[in-house]
């Protein structure tokens, strides 16, 4: 029994699908564009002889937004993208056959976009309706979240939340003290380190590291007996 469906498609998915199909021995059956309220909606018909199926990938196309051709796949599909794009202004790339806007005589460029001023009317007022909606959706979102902020306010107990929140850093301390390497690991991983460079890159690590550890030792005696004649004068 013969069977038809409707896929929804994101537009950057479209020519790997459209890939698969191919593989699959799907035949390329025509291209539809549509003109909603806002960008251009693509509609693609494959059939499967097999299942007497019909499969239609609908990809929605923002407006100015570029569509890969198909052509490389489809090589049918020239006349109905060259359609599209003459009468809806479908920016098409990569086609094999591109009549270059001159696939129709037309009066005036994607006539099949031009609307009625009655359409349009209709078309704003849908607009600021949904617009009024959404509006009304935020300010109902934020007086909840606002009164919900008053009501903690008033119920929390602020020291107690104070204390929960210190006992939490108490107990991440250990496990961030734990996790910090000693001196002795340090040292075992710089070694490891060393070990697979190049001898006198290595070499010359070590001096520097050796260096270091001589001046902060250095650092270290000439801070002590300030230390301990601070602590006599006490």
């Amino acid at each position: 029994m013969y069977t038809t469906e409707f896929v929804d498609v994101p537009l950057i998915e479209l020519l790997q699908r459209v890939q698969s199909l191919k593989h699959e021995g799907m035949r390329f059956v025509q291209l539809c564009a549509e003109f909603p309220e806002s960008g251009i909606d693509l509609v693609y018909t494959f059939y499967d002889e097999t299942r007497d199926n019909a499969l239609n990938l609908c990809v929605s196309v923002p407006e100015g937004a570029e569509v890969p051709s198909i052509q490389g796949l489809y090589f049918a599909a020239f006349s109905y993208e060259n359609e599209a794009h003459d009468l809806f202004g479908v920016n098409f790339i990569n086609m094999k056959l591109d009549f270059g806007g001159h696939f129709f005589s037309l009066a005036e460029t994607s006539p099949m976009t031009v609307i009625t001023p009655e359409m349009k009317a209709e078309r704003e007022k849908a607009a600021k309706l949904r617009a009024a909606k959404a509006a009304k959706e935020a300010k109902a979102a934020r007086e909840a979240a606002e009164a919900k902020s008053a009501e903690r306010a008033l119920t929390e107990d602020r020291a107690a939340a104070d204390a929960a929140a210190v006992a939490a850093v108490n107990e991440m301390a250990p496990a961030a003290k734990a996790a910090k390497p000693s001196e002795e690991e340090r040292a075992a991983m710089m070694e490891a380190k060393l070990a697979n460079m190049d001898p006198e890159k290595a070499a010359k690590v070590r001096a520097v590291l050796e260096a270091k550890k001589a001046k902060d030792a250095a650092r270290a005696a000439a801070e002590t007996p300030a230390a301990d004649t601070a602590k006599e004068g006490e």
